[in-house]
């Protein structure tokens, strides 16, 4: 079972499927609670196990196996609905009985000794009452119905742990394999196209003359000769054309991650990158517009360009993770 959940809970923080899984936050937050109350049912029965049976009697044998019933309980419940969260079939509770008859058998046990060892009002079907005697590692169930029937059953509590563990397991296999597949699926539809090539742009490049033109302004003199203003004018127009070519690559490396459903990845922080480049480098537009009167003066230039390089250099390196991940078969 362990390894099991910490399978699942590697896979669920890879970047690539932990972005598609969050498209559906509903669905998400399924399977985290679902595989927190698995994990957390399956450290009661851990503890059980390891328990020697001379502290289960001093502590309290019908607390620790009312714990322990309890425990298998919620540990069905969780898979199940880990498996409704991934649209997998596979443990139905209403179908308990014909899918995984050696489960319902555990659930049976715990309802009539733990959950309601005496008849409700509520159903419908012939009334029983139930007794239960418990003998070190096992538990005797009596069961009385109202037309006089009488049955007893022994069951071994080792065992019980055990079936439980070995059909979980199983099931849990399936969400593994299920989750591995729709990560490779799209892995292969994607993997062709870069990330990186958004930026073929070079931004260094690109920012490099940015500032060769924020420091051509900040030395602006009026005795400059006539070449030396063309040059000045040129280097402001190609900062100008750099910086419409940053924009647009910043808004296709946005407009790829949508495509592929991973607007959510990196939650927060590749957003905040976006938008922390996309704001200084609008800035650096209208600085450099030859059709706007813009109120910057060149030390407000000079610090938009710095942090529009930081990010966009930034997302550089989140496109070249992100490749790497569509490339690994791991």
């Amino acid at each position: 079972m362990k390894s099991c959940i910490s399978k699942i809970r590697e896979l669920i923080n890879k970047p690539v499927l932990n972005s598609l899984l969050l498209k559906d936050h509903k669905k998400w937050n399924l399977i985290c609670g679902s595989l927190d109350a698995v994990q957390s049912a399956q450290m009661a029965v851990d503890a059980y196990s390891d328990l020697d049976k001379d502290i289960i009697r001093d502590v309290g044998t019908h607390l620790i196996i009312y714990g322990l019933f309890q425990a298998l309980y919620v540990q069905q419940d969780a898979v199940s609905n880990l498996c409704n969260s991934m649209d997998i079939d596979l443990l139905k509770i209403k179908d308990l009985k014909t899918q995984h008859p050696e489960l319902y058998e555990i659930r049976e046990l715990r309802n009539k000794s733990i959950g309601h060892p005496t008849p409700s009002r509520k159903d419908k079907k012939p009334k029983s009452t139930h007794g239960m005697l418990i003998d070190n590692d096992s538990v005797e169930l009596f069961s009385y119905t109202e037309t006089g029937d009488f049955s007893h059953a022994k069951y071994k509590i080792a065992d019980c742990i055990e079936k439980q563990s070995q059909s979980l397991r199983e099931i849990l296999q399936k969400v593994i394999e299920k989750m591995v597949l729709i990560e490779k699926e799209h892995k292969d539809k994607h993997k062709q196209k870069k990330l990186r090539e958004c930026f073929s742009c070079s931004p260094p490049y690109c920012f490099e003359k940015i500032f060769q033109a924020i420091s051509l302004i900040d030395v602006q003199e009026q005795g400059e000769t006539a070449s030396q203003s063309i040059g000045r004018e040129d280097s402001i127009v190609s900062a100008f054309r750099h910086v419409k070519t940053l924009l647009k690559a910043v808004d296709s490396f946005k407009g790829e991650l949508t495509k592929r459903g991973l607007q959510d990845y990196g939650t927060s922080l590749v957003r905040l990158k976006i938008e922390h480049s996309k704001y200084p480098l609008e800035k650096l537009k209208e600085y450099f517009s030859p059709d706007l009167e813009c109120p910057l003066n060149s030390q407000d230039a000079r610090v938009y360009a710095d942090a529009a390089e930081k990010n966009v250099l930034s997302l550089i390196e989140q496109a070249k993770i992100l490749d790497n991940n569509y490339m690994s078969t791991d």
